[in-house]
């Protein structure tokens, strides 16, 4: 079946792409205390462009247009992104005013307005890709992912009530956990201190792409991806 083109904002980022397929998947209910189930998602990609033909991509649009979720995009790979933080953002880092850099000047006020915060990548040997790293490092700064008062630390998106990592491995699953999964732990563990207390977390991956099984492993993906999205 073909799902409606979800409502994607992509300000600064060029126009609005994103109808797909929804693959089959069935639908289910993971936390809906937000009028009407909507919920106001910022949506980061990092996942390589050419990776899987868009398939992942076309994925998870789907099964947020399936529940209407009013989706802001970011794509990590459009525009004149840089990864690497610059002496001027350090300079900037606790002035008041951190985001001084046009790159991620907008970024602020999209990640303040979510409800839910959905990050997408496929990750490499040492984890999450540079770019998302970089988005973290440069986005969540003081004023914006946090505010230190007396010394203490305050949480500075207390709207964000999901977090969602969606990540592809190429690695089997003992690899990925004997390597620490350092995404993971940055996006679920790390990020949950700025976030609301009452957050709910979830990690959905596909594990060891280079399997001959994979094709299972992919449809369990696709099921659990789709439950997690529509229900948010």
């Amino acid at each position: 079946m073909h799902a409606p083109a979800p409502r994607v904002a992509r300000r600064g980022r060029g126009p609005a792409t994103g109808s797909g397929q929804a693959n089959g998947l069935a639908g289910g209910r993971w936390l809906r205390d937000c009028q009407n189930g909507a919920v106001r998602v910022v949506l980061v990609l990092a996942d390589e462009p050419d990776i899987d033909d868009g398939g992942l991509r076309r994925a998870v649009e789907a099964a947020l247009a399936t529940a209407d979720h009013d989706v802001d995009l970011i794509d990590l790979h459009e525009g004149d992104f840089n990864a690497a933080m610059t002496t001027a953002g350090r300079r900037a880092y606790h002035s008041g005013q951190p985001l001084v850099e046009p790159d991620v000047a907008d970024f602020g006020p999209r990640v303040s307005a979510a409800e839910a915060l959905i990050f997408v990548y496929r990750a490499g040997w040492t984890g999450m890709p540079p770019r998302l790293k970089g988005f973290v490092d440069r986005t969540f700064v003081p004023g914006v992912g946090f505010h230190l008062v007396d010394g203490k630390l305050h949480r500075g998106l207390v709207g964000v009530r999901r977090l969602v990592a969606i990540v592809i491995h190429d690695r089997s699953r003992s690899e990925v956990f004997r390597s620490r999964d350092h995404g993971r732990r940055i996006l679920l563990r790390t990020m949950r201190l700025i976030v609301n207390p009452r957050c709910r977390r979830r990690y959905v991956t596909l594990y060891d792409t280079r399997s001959e099984r994979v094709a299972a492993a992919r449809r369990r993906f696709a099921a659990k991806l789709d439950r997690v999205l529509v229900g948010l």
